[in-house]
């Protein structure tokens, strides 16, 4: 090999990853130790560089004149050199106390666990290469050192976890300016500060968590230069990408694992195959079932045949409202929701049950007609809107509710329809029952018996002693139909009969009961044109419409919507207890200009959303919803310069770590900000907590 190409390979050692990747190994077929002991250039260079350190640091020449070296590690010797390190006998790197390295080892606790078993396989791959593996963090503190195979290197150096090495405790050394740069990098002898180093040969890569943060280094560190080479720093970088992989997907099942335990009500994950997939502790407690016999197993094992779950599974339409019925135990549910999960492309790919328990009992009708009838707690006085379009609907509705015949409340959807039922109801028989049956979220063939309720022994999985349907458990109060509009065509008729009979009958039953309630009708579609389209019975359109209400979306009283905002806010603030925030001036002006689609239901969505992401006591427009800041790019571009009110980051998606900060912060909420409480409640580590507070600005007063 002649000289100029040797020279090469040893300027080619000293820049970065990308020339050491590409022009190294174009240039070079044999062992680097052969260049070094064989081609006197190749050393004669590497005294060049010695001297250039040398000369440098006793300002012979400036540091723009050492050409041999890259800029960052020169600065890196004159910053060693004034620290008065020595440059000839290697510098003792100082020890942390135990204890301060035991609070380290917890805080390290996952690297380490993840990162050994790749430690393990390097140490094997560089079997009789005279190299040690180092682990260390994000302030050069050692947590790990692997000798490989036949290796006598660490016998002159004695590393050791739980010592300091970094630029100011030993000089310039890779992984302190991996650190710092925050990319990997390669040094050979005396690029190193301490000529103690002066045969060393080290790579080093930066190791980052799932949000960008360094947290340490894997560094390969060899006496015999031809047991380095560029080969060898990408071995580093593989092996750090494939821990920081494993890191996140760690972090996320953490991330999930909490946001489970943070609901007061049992939640229970299962696949498209109905296999329970996770569970949180409630869940467990509810159904008596411990992890051994709960993970993995069949939803219809635990919960028994339950059709709700089939009819979200195959429709991908949630579920909301409604009672599970378990045989096997002496408990009733009251399921708040079934919530599809879909994929990428819509498909269903399983779903999320959210429920919670109650006795089961001969007294079933009661506690659900209690349960119900709290829901109804809404007056006209709390219907939030100055607007003449809400002022003259609440007039017209409290008119109507007087006379005590049908009403239908039209609107689309998110515009309070319910608010507006229970608002009657109050009017009306502010004493008596609020039964409640959405007609789009109960399947076909099982909304007879929601509604009318059936005998025992009625059909398959029924309750023995029978079961009364809403309109019963209405009686001398209010049932509410939501989405009437999906009312199934051979039902209408056996409704319109009890409208006007005011009797029922059971399925199943042979006799009829009395009863007396007021029905309150919603829609958000256009009934008459289902009646034109043979869709919904014109008879029974005209018996529920005997009063029509219809509620103005949000866009038609833009002057509602400030308001609302900051009663939303108010109210999620309230109950968090924290502090309220206030809305930027820019944040009312996109409210106010925003379409609301979803209405006043996706106002109060997007308030609790910003309530969870705001700091600093006011809520700015990139606190809000990204659909919602989507439709504004151009206006955040004119007030997200450096003398704006507000400086917007580049979007991105907060949905994870929305539910990760409410599940701390509710944690926090019912621990009284006890870190070691909090920390057993969500699956934590206590130093894991802590970052998570200090990442999202959450205030606490600290107690162990």
């Amino acid at each position: 090999m002649n000289g100029s190409i040797c020279k090469e390979w040893v300027v080619t050692m000293f820049q970065p990853l990308e020339h050491m990747l590409s022009t190294v190994m174009k240039t070079q077929q044999n062992s680097y130790c052969s260049y070094i002991n064989e081609n006197t250039e190749v050393i004669n260079v590497i005294e060049k560089i010695r001297k250039q350190k040398y000369d440098v640091l006793h300002g012979y020449i400036t540091p723009n004149e050492a050409d041999l070296v890259r800029p960052q590690i020169v600065e890196s010797w004159i910053r060693s050199y004034d620290l008065g390190l020595d440059l000839f006998k290697p510098n003792p790197a100082p020890e942390l106390d135990q204890a301060d390295f035991a609070e380290i080892l917890q805080e390290k606790e996952l690297l380490l666990k993840t990162a050994r078993s790749y430690i393990l396989q390097l140490k094997n791959m560089m079997y009789g290469s005279n190299c040690i593996i180092i682990l260390t963090d994000e302030k050069g503190v050692i947590l790990e050192v692997v000798e490989a195979e036949d290796t006598i290197m660490n016998e002159d150096y004695h590393m050791k976890p739980g010592e300091v090495w970094n630029e100011s405790t030993v000089g310039t050394c890779s992984h302190d300016l991996c650190i710092r740069m925050e990319s990997p990098i390669q040094i050979c002898g005396p690029e190193h500060y301490c000529e103690g180093f002066k045969y060393t040969i080290a790579s080093s890569a930066p190791i980052f968590d799932e949000n960008d943060n360094l947290i340490g280094t894997l560094n390969i560190a060899s006496q015999d230069y031809c047991g380095q080479n560029a080969h060898t720093l990408g071995l580093a970088v593989s092996m750090c990408w494939a821990i920081q992989n494993e890191l996140r997907s760690k972090d996320n099942n953490e991330l999930i694992h909490a946001t489970l335990e943070g609901y007061r009500d049992a939640v229970i994950t299962i696949n498209k195959k109905k296999i329970i997939t996770k569970y949180n502790k409630l869940a467990e407690s509810f159904l008596s079932l411990n992890k051994q016999n709960f993970a993995e197993r069949r939803i219809e094992e635990v919960m028994g045949f339950q059709p709700k779950i089939d009819f979200v599974l195959n429709t991908g339409e949630p579920v909301v409202g409604a009672d599970i019925i378990i045989n096997k135990s002496m408990h009733k549910y009251v399921l708040h929701s079934i919530q599809p999960i879909k994929n990428s492309h819509q498909f269903v790919t399983g779903c999320v049950l959210n429920l919670c328990t109650y006795p089961q009992g001969k007294k079933d009708a009661a506690h659900v007609e209690n349960s119900e009838n709290q829901r109804a707690t809404v007056t006209f006085d709390h219907i939030v809107g100055s607007s003449p379009q809400i002022i003259n609907t609440i007039n017209s509705t409290r008119k109507f509710a007087l006379i005590g015949a049908n009403i239908l409340i039209e609107g689309e959807s998110g515009t309070g329809k319910e608010l507006f039922a229970q608002a009657i109801h109050s009017q009306t028989r502010p004493n008596s029952p609020f039964m409640v049956l959405n007609c789009a979220a109960i399947p076909k063939n099982l909304i007879e018996s929601e509604l009318f309720g059936y005998e025992g022994g009625a059909f398959t999985g029924a309750e023995r002693q029978g079961k009364p349907g809403k309109i019963e458990l209405a009686n001398n109060g209010t049932l509410f139909l939501d989405e009437i509009g999906d009312m199934p065509l051979e039902i209408q008729p056996v409704l319109l009969r009890v409208l006007e009979d005011r009797t029922i009958m059971r399925v199943g039953g042979s006799k009829y009961i009395p009863i007396d309630f007021n029905l309150v009708a919603a829609t958000n579609k256009d009934l008459l044109d289902l009646v034109r389209r043979g869709l919904f019975r014109e008879d029974l359109f005209y018996r529920l419409a005997v009063f029509r209400i219809k509620i103005p979306p949000l866009r038609e009283r833009k002057v509602d919507i400030v308001k609302l905002a900051i009663h939303f806010v108010e109210k999620a603030a309230t109950y968090q207890t924290i502090p309220v925030p206030l809305l930027s001036e820019n944040t009312k002006d996109i409210l106010v200009k925003y379409g609301w689609p979803g209405n006043v239901r996706q106002l109060e969505n997007a308030m609790v959303y910003a309530v969870n992401m705001c700091s600093g006591g006011k809520i700015l427009p990139d606190d809000l919803p990204g659909q919602i800041k989507d439709s504004f790019e151009s206006a955040f571009d004119d007030f997200s310069g450096p003398k704006g009110e507000e400086n917007v980051k580049k979007d991105s998606d907060f949905s994870l770590q929305e539910m990760e900060r409410i599940a701390i912060m509710q944690a926090l909420q019912q621990t009284s900000d006890n870190i070691g409480k909090a920390a057993k409640i969500l699956g934590l580590s206590k130093s894991t907590l802590y970052r998570r507070i200090r990442k999202y600005n959450i205030k606490i007063d600290v107690k162990q």
